[in-house]
Formats: C-alpha cells, structure tokens, sequence
C-alpha cells in the first residue's frame, strides 16, 4: 500500500515538473517527457565527462615535474594490471623480456594462424610479447595488428590483449598531460580481417567494440560485453558475495536468452549446473586476484552443420596476481591443513621420482590438489562453505556438456595458472570415496583414480609460458537434443 502511494506521489511530482517546462500551451505532455528525459540522460554524461576530467587532473598532480624519467612516470601513471605484467619477475611480458628482440616489422605484426592462448600458448605470448614491447618501448608511431594470416581466433587470447591494450591506452592518455611525457605512438589499428569466423569474434566481443565502439550485429552471434569487475573499491565481503550473485544471475540469463536463438531453453537441471560453473569460476577469480580485478567475456554462437542444429557458448575469465599454487605457498596462507596435506603428497611425489624438470612439478601437483572437493586458500571464517566449488563446476561442466560424441569434439574447460595447464574434455571423469565417513569426489586424471599417482600429462602438465594470475576458458555444446523446447501458450 505504502509503495503504491509513493509511486502516486512520484508520478504527480513529474506531471508537474512537465507542466512547467511547457514552453507553449500546444506542446504535448509526451515531448516535454521526452526532453525531460533528454535533459536527464545528458547531465548524467556530463557528470561522466566531468569525472573523467578530474582524474585526468589528479594524476597529472601526482607526477613530480622535475623528474620526467620513464621509471618515474610510468610507476605513477601506469594502471594497475599492466604494472603488475611488468613487474612480476616470472612474467612473461616482464620489463627485460618485452624489450628484448621487439620484430624489426616497422610496426605491423601478424596475428598467428592459430591465436589461442590454451592451444598455441608459445605463438600466442610471442605474439602478445612483441606487440606489448613495441608499445612500451614506442618504437612505432603506428602499431597495425594484421589478422590477414588467422584462421582459428580464441577468446583466451583476444581478450588478454584487448586487457592489455586497454591499459596502454589508458596510460597513453595519462601522460598526454604533459608535452614532455606525450606518447610518440599515435595509432593502435587492427587491419585485414579477411577470415569471417575471426571478424565475427573481434566485432562482437573483440578490439573495435572494446576501443572503438564500432560493432556489428551478426544474426548468428550473441555477444557478452567485457565485463570488468574491480573488487577494490568495495572489499566489503558480504557485497563482493553479491556482486557475485548478481554477475552469475546476468551471465546465466545471458545464455538462456541466447538460446531462445534455438527456439529452446535448459532444463531447471542444468540451469542449477550453468549457474555452478559460473558462479564458482567467478569466486575462484575472486579469490585469487591481486590486482583486485575480474574480467569476464563471452559470445553464443548458432551454428548448423552436417544438418546438426546447436550452439556453443565461449566464456573466458581472468585476473592477474598470484598463481593457484602462489597463494597455498604463501606463508601466510590462512588453511594450514590444506598446505600439510600437499607437502605431504609432494614428498610421496618426490620419493617415487614423479617430478621432472619442465615436466610435471609441485606447482603442477599442488594446482591439481587445489581442484579438490574440500580444498580452498581462503580462510572459513571469511567465505562459508568454500572448498567445494572447484570439482562442482568440473562436474558441472560435464553435465552441462553436450553427451553427443558425433558433433561435440571442442567443448573443454581449461585453466592456465602460472605454468600449469590443466584441460578437461571428458576423458577422465570424477571418482568418489568414503573418508571417515564422509563422501569426498576426487579429479585425478588417471585410471586408477588415486590423486596420488601420477596424472596423464595430455591433460596436466608443466608449461614453458607463465601466466601471472589464472584464464580459465570455457567452450561449451547446447545441442537440441540436451534441451527442453520453448512453448509460447497462445490461443487460436
């Protein structure tokens, strides 16, 4: 009733204010609304202008004008998700190792063949490493990033340098500030998209969308914007949690609506499952954040081949700090249980001669333990019933997966934290035991499933490229036949 009455009041209040700005009795109610609105919408960007403005200001403030040196400039200016690439020692795209052997290609740089960071992580972090250190290094006026040559373009790794370029955009324009420190690059252009599956990526969810706002509408193609969730201005934890909620609710809605593409929708199971994967995938990025930031992105794509009538869903999320197995190896990692347990295996591991340099290592091991029913590095008192997420999504991800083996040969789920790469497909599924009376499920990647022998390095394995922070990608099949139809109730 309460609620009723304000709303009477609210809608009398702005009846009002249109009657006072009519400018002529003639004029109608309904174009004095729509400058109402107008007027709204346009102080609304004034006041974004205004905020832009005065951080711009603010860190002009910041640098010292007496010391113009790169060093100086870039620690005050540079955002804080490119200055932790740089700086971490193990990176890959560390200071030392961008500026080495920057291509002499007088700015233009090809894209692979293959651009995708869990399937061609070599080619794909060159790649990434040459254009980054041709931006830091301004050795062009103009950087062309040439997609004539790529056939195959992931999301994994479109997205980590549309992250990157993002924040060299940004520190360029912080240091437009001043005409000592104005950048010498003066265009960033993605040219030559000739194959059509990589246009319909970099136009949906790619580089023009993100920094130029030009996009196209594909019939075929649902896109999900980049997502960028910075959890340092609120470390509140109970509003992290439904930040959570509300990003899982928007990701989940997302694919249901792109199913109506199909004319279908998920059963209540496997909308229980969908909301699993993300959710959790969500809070374990999270959790192990240093930088305090969370990007998630995504397309559906509706696709019809061999008279088979699905589609496929592409989700990729992100941060950058510490690897999985960094955080347990933290000192002061707060569940010291979970550390005992894995420096216990690592010695069995040892004893049995299982690590091998470049091979499998403890971070290889101590990452797969970290999947487990049970196993978290957060404290319990700061998440409630934490340790279950990561082997509910694994399962989920399974149920969610299309069972047919004729069409559905890409859907996988894959993690990259540090230099361990851990693949899921379906080929080794989740085992379950009884440990003192409670049921416990295991992900161990070997027949016999025993996490304490060794698993099979097709899917686990120690990586030459470090990434700091975790990707975890997904693709996954909705084939009709794993769906429920839509009926819209309609009389005759």
């Amino acid at each position: 009733m309460e609620k009723a009455i304000f709303k009477e009041n609210f809608l009398e209040k702005q009846e009002n204010i249109y009657k006072k700005m009519r400018t002529h009795k003639k004029t109608p109610l309904g174009v004095i609304r729509k400058r109402y609105r107008r007027r709204l919408k346009s102080g609304k960007k004034q006041k974004e202008r205004n905020r832009n403005k005065n951080a711009l200001y603010s860190y002009s403030k910041l640098s010292p004008l007496e010391d113009y040196s790169y060093e100086t400039i870039f620690n005050k200016w540079a955002p804080v998700n490119l200055k932790y690439l740089l700086d971490c020692e193990k990176s890959d795209f560390h200071h030392e190792k961008i500026t080495e052997n920057i291509p002499n290609n007088g700015g233009n740089f090809e894209v692979p063949v293959e651009f995708s960071i869990t399937e061609r992580p070599k080619e794909s972090f060159d790649f990434i490493r040459g254009v980054l250190g041709a931006l830091i290094t301004q050795k062009y006026k103009t950087i062309n990033i040439d997609y004539s040559r790529c056939k195959k373009l992931d999301s994994d790794a479109q997205v980590l340098l549309d992250i990157i370029l993002k924040d060299v955009i940004k520190f360029f324009n912080r240091c437009k500030r001043y005409k000592r420190t104005k950048p010498k690059v003066k265009e960033i252009n993605g040219i030559n998209t000739l194959n059509n599956d990589v246009k319909k990526l970099l136009y949906s969810i790619g580089s023009p969308t993100i920094h130029s706002f030009k996009s196209i509408n594909f019939p075929d193609i649902i896109p999900y914007k980049l997502c960028i969730h910075d959890s340092e201005t609120n470390g509140d934890p109970v509003k992290i949690r439904e930040q959570k909620d509300l990003d899982t609710s928007k990701l989940v809605d997302y694919v249901i609506d792109s199913l109506a593409a199909l004319n279908r929708t998920l059963t209540p199971e496997k909308i229980d499952d969908l909301s699993t994967v993300i959710g959790e995938i969500l809070i374990n990025a999270e959790e192990h954040s240093t930088t305090k930031h969370r990007f998630s992105i995504g397309y559906f794509h509706e696709m019809n081949e061999n008279g088979n009538h699905f589609g496929v869903f592409r989700l990729t999320i992100l941060n950058f700090g510490k690897t999985i197995y960094e955080k347990f190896k933290d000192p002061d990692c707060p569940n010291k249980r979970t550390v005992k347990n894995m420096e216990a295996l690592s010695t069995q591991y040892t004893k049995r001669r299982f690590f091998f340099p470049k091979a499998f290592e403890e971070e290889t091991l101590w990452t797969l333990y970290a999947l487990q029913e049970g196993v978290t590095s957060v404290a319990s008192d700061q998440y409630l019933k934490r340790g279950n997420g990561s082997i509910q999504f694994i399962e989920s991800f399974f149920n969610i997966k299309s069972e047919s083996k004729l069409i559905d040969n890409f859907s996988t789920l894959s993690i990259l934290s540090g230099n361990t790469s851990i693949v899921f497909d379906g080929t080794y599924g989740i085992n379950s035991k009884k440990i003192n009376g409670e049921k416990y499920k295991f992900m161990t990647f070997n027949t016999s499933g025993d996490i304490e022998n060794k698993p099979d390095s097709n899917f686990v394995k120690f990586v030459d490229n470090y990434f700091p922070g975790t990707i975890i990608s997904a693709k996954i099949m909705f084939e009709e036949d794993g769906l429920t139809k839509t009926y819209n109730y309609e009389t005759e």
